[in-house]
């Protein structure tokens, strides 16, 4: 009885330790449909498309063309392009120079959409922090939020196989699932 009582207790805790280490992840799929464009000389249908990196607790924003360009320039090592940017989205793999050099912005993530995220969940952030569209699928996050909090619910969202963007025309940050 007391093995039983033991094994039990240390596939609790097992458990409890992966589910608190869970890394979030981009699909493998996602990250390859992010560099359907090809030619970078021309505009690209993805440019306004968001790249949020995790760097050290803090969240560098990019674009698949700069992130084209640190590969040509730094990581051509890589047998194509969607093979470097599986490992530069989901692994450790770009300096902070890269990152700075090319981003737009960086942030660090809200505290409150940490907590929110962590313990209510994606649904829980869409449902409070965004507003649907009239397009299936589709979400903005809410006009009303600070600067912090909007970057940090777009991190989840990408952190969970969502296309982020800003619409130009509106302002709004437009939030997309992807995972259909």
């Amino acid at each position: 009885m007391k093995k039983i009582k033991y094994k039990l207790v240390i596939v609790i805790f097992s458990l409890l330790f992966y589910s608190c280490n869970k890394e979030l992840l981009n699909n493998k799929k996602f990250i390859e449909n992010l560099s359907n464009d090809q030619d970078f000389n021309l505009p690209l249908s993805n440019e306004s498309l968001k790249i949020l990196i995790d760097k050290n607790d803090t969240i560098y924003s990019t674009s698949i063309r700069q992130l084209y360009n640190i590969n040509n320039q730094n990581y051509k090592g890589y047998k194509d392009f969607d093979s470097f940017l599986i490992k530069a989205i989901n692994e450790d793999l770009l300096s902070k120079s890269d990152l700075i050099k090319n981003s737009d912005f960086n942030f660090t993530l809200d505290k409150k959409i940490i907590d929110d995220y962590n313990n209510k969940g994606l649904d829980y952030l869409i449902n409070t922090y965004c507003e649907k569209s009239n397009t299936k699928n589709k979400y903005y996050v809410l006009n009303k939020l600070t600067l912090k909090q909007k970057q940090s619910i777009m991190f989840f969202f990408f952190k969970n196989n969502y296309y982020v963007m800003q619409n130009d025309d509106s302002g709004k940050y437009v939030l997309i699932n992807k995972n259909l």
